[in-house]
């Protein structure tokens, strides 16, 4: 089977970005960090579904486990960035795969915590010394003093970020019941059809 190769499109052959003032959405500093994310992680989804059989939404939370040892559901869902729902379904998958196992807590079998099964510790340390190599291969073009910056300016966005999302930035609410392919755009008003009159 042929290995999928990304072509320079127009995203990567924009030159750099202008992040303070941006003229398009490839200014856009999410925009970017999306770009690397999804060109990198692209090898890692090819080694999880093609030799190891999870999808990269698994690993992540088997990596996660690994790290954090054993938690709940919901807080999981948390540190992952997934909603609920998401995480449940990843989670029920990799029950059913054993690689995880579900505890219900004494006098509540509604609230549970999850970690890691031998079996699921086993396929960790195969997966992560290779996502190491992914890693340690995009970050080859920086030196010693370009990793730390963009450690300590990862640290500094992922806290602002926070900081934004309990903000009042933006007042609406997602509404994926109604929203997006769903609806038809209607003018930048709302696009909930009005009451019946009388």
């Amino acid at each position: 089977m042929p290995v999928h190769r990304a072509s320079l499109s127009m995203a990567e052959d924009n030159g750099t970005p202008q992040l303070r003032a941006p003229r398009t959405i490839l200014d856009m500093v999410n925009y970017q960090m999306h770009l690397i994310e999804s060109r990198s992680a692209s090898n890692v989804t090819r080694m999880c579904e093609g030799e190891f059989g999870i999808t990269r939404r698994e690993w992540r939370f088997i990596a996660m486990l690994a790290a954090g040892g054993e938690v709940a559901p919901s807080e999981l869902s948390l540190r992952s960035g997934l909603d609920r729902s998401r995480t449940s379904k990843a989670l029920m998958e990799l029950l059913a795969k054993g690689l995880i196992e579900r505890r219900s807590q004494a006098g509540d079998r509604r609230r549970a915590t999850v970690s890691l099964t031998a079996e699921g510790r086993s396929l960790y340390e195969l997966i992560f010394p290779r996502v190491v190599e992914v890693n340690t291969a995009l970050l080859e073009v920086l030196d010693d003093t370009d990793v730390a910056a963009l450690a300590r300016i990862l640290t500094l966005l992922r806290r602002r970020a926070i900081e934004i999302v309990n903000s009042d930035l933006v007042s609406a609410s997602a509404d994926r019941r109604h929203g997006g392919s769903k609806r038809k755009w209607k003018s930048g008003k709302s696009a909930r059809p009005a009451p019946p009159a009388g």
